[in-house]
């Protein structure tokens, strides 16, 4: 089950990737360097030459052959908390970091807080909301499946779609690939430790495919999740049955 959940997942990306790559991605140049305007660079508001590297021309290259939108012409950006570890507790209120996030889910933290101090119903993500990590291993999306009783960090950003004409599905897939990847690491070199402001992820390009496409791919990615989600159903009730067997003998 899990092999097949692997398979829907891969073909969901597979089937983006096709879109947005039918043609053979070609370059004129072998250069490993840009001749940038200081105008440009000024409006930048970067001098670093990372920044400027051909590779990112040839992506927006790419993405001005479709229609598009940036992040904050498709969904509400939220921040979340971030206490400091001094209010970490043994119990309460789980508190989700980034290195619990992965794009296909939230795994158990092992950090809470205190009830008394949080509004859980305000700070909770919820269902459909996709969350973003700004910080650290920047980029990584998961759309959540369902109102989650946590608290997530400041690292990890709430994005709510409001614009119709963009599957939240689809959307994730898109933050969770090339096309976004690179965005971010243009954004978020030159730092010792990775940031991506959420200015900067604001002003990300979104291609807008059309929707029957986009309705294709969250058909996958809905059909991956279910066999994943099974998978684990079946593997818990397995062990329950074998804990039992146990305490009788």
């Amino acid at each position: 089950m899990i092999e097949e959940s692997t398979y829907y997942y891969r073909l969901a990306e597979w089937t983006l990737l096709q879109e947005l790559y039918a043609e053979k991605w070609t370059t004129n140049t072998t250069a490993n360097y840009s001749i940038k305007n200081y105008s440009v660079c000024k409006t930048a508001g970067r001098l670093d030459a990372e920044y400027y590297q051909p590779k990112y021309d040839e992506l927006f290259f790419r993405l001005s052959q479709f229609e598009c939108d940036t992040i904050k012409d498709i969904a509400n950006i939220k921040k979340s908390v971030e206490p400091g570890s001094e209010a970490y507790q043994e119990s309460g209120i789980p508190f989700v970091r980034v290195s619990d996030v992965t794009k296909f889910g939230i795994s158990e933290p092992n950090v809470f807080l205190s009830q008394n101090d949080y509004d859980l119903k305000e700070l909770q993500p919820k269902k459909d909301t996709i969350l973003l990590s700004k910080d650290g291993s920047v980029g990584i999306a998961y759309k959540v499946e369902e109102d989650t009783d946590c608290i997530t960090s400041g690292a990890l950003l709430h994005l709510s779609v409001f614009n119709k004409e963009y599957n939240s599905d689809y959307l994730t897939l898109v933050l969770n690939s090339k096309v976004v990847q690179m965005q971010a690491e243009r954004d978020s070199n030159g730092a010792i430790i990775q940031h991506w402001k959420p200015s900067e992820i604001e002003q990300v390009i979104i291609p807008k495919l059309p929707k029957p496409i986009q309705e294709n791919i969250s058909a996958k990615i809905k059909k991956s999740f279910a066999l994943k989600a099974e998978s684990k159903r079946l593997l818990d009730e397995a062990k329950m049955m074998v804990e039992r067997e146990i305490e009788k003998k």
